[in-house]
């Protein structure tokens, strides 16, 4: 049977694993599950419950040029969830997390970021970093919404929905989602086409820029003969993202 596999983004301190835990207790008890965690992080209070959820594996995880190294795993699982390091480029963890999945027989159910808004609102620069995150995500989750007006909340939406997102995006309370079985679905929502087998068609003589989308590398992935990353998140950005 083939596992289902899914990847979360977000900052550190997001509250990221409280939701995991939400998560990895909606997901079938009776089956085993494993969380990939990043090497280094810090820790979290939800750490020990999340171990003693019975049946779950946790496993410690690494970023290493685009390939993820992990610790030995004891048993196979049907579902796995990873938890993308805080500070690193999405573009790399989605190109390690794709590759990962394929060599393991995966399928890619859903790909989820969570957003610290009270963290946004007061560090607005780092809104390419969630963009990035976005860009591949199914869902979106909103967190730590205290203290921050619901206009502000509503001008997030909206910024999304201008850019014609198709991502769910649900507001959390109380590190709890009001319904698992939305989040878990593994149905791709993404506004990326990476993740997604796409029928080949054929040539059509256009030029690369007038390529209709699905035939684009993806503008996060691709990198100029230099090695370069088309579209680089600049890197105080993602420093700023681990503090």
């Amino acid at each position: 049977m083939q596992a289902s596999a899914y990847l979360v983004y977000g900052t550190d301190d997001s509250d990221r694993r409280a939701l995991i835990y939400d998560l990895l207790s909606h997901l079938n008890p009776d089956s085993p599950r494993l969380f990939f965690t990043p090497r280094g992080a810090a820790p979290s209070s939800w750490d020990t419950a999340i171990a003693n959820i019975p049946q779950v594996e946790v496993v410690s995880w690494e970023l290493n040029q685009q390939i993820v190294q992990h610790a030995a795993i004891s048993a196979a699982a049907d579902a796995v969830i990873f938890l993308a390091p805080g500070n690193a480029d999405p573009a790399d963890v989605a190109e390690a997390f794709k590759a990962w999945c394929a060599h393991n027989n995966c399928l890619i159910a859903r790909i989820l970021t969570i957003v610290d808004c009270q963290r946004l609102m007061a560090r607005p620069r780092n809104q390419a970093w969630i963009d990035a995150c976005v860009h591949f995500s199914d869902v979106v989750l909103l967190n730590r919404r205290q203290q921050v007006p619901n206009a502000w909340i509503q001008q997030l939406q909206a910024h999304y929905k201008k850019a014609y997102n198709p991502a769910h995006f649900i507001l959390v309370k109380k590190n709890r989602v009001p319904n698992p079985a939305q989040v878990l679905t593994p149905e791709a929502r993404r506004l990326s086409l990476y993740f997604d087998q796409l029928i080949p068609i054929e040539e059509d003589g256009l030029d690369p820029e007038d390529q209709p989308e699905d035939l684009k590398e993806d503008p996060y992935i691709e990198r100029l003969a230099s090695g370069r990353r088309a579209r680089p998140i600049p890197e105080f950005l993602m420093e700023d993202a681990e503090a």
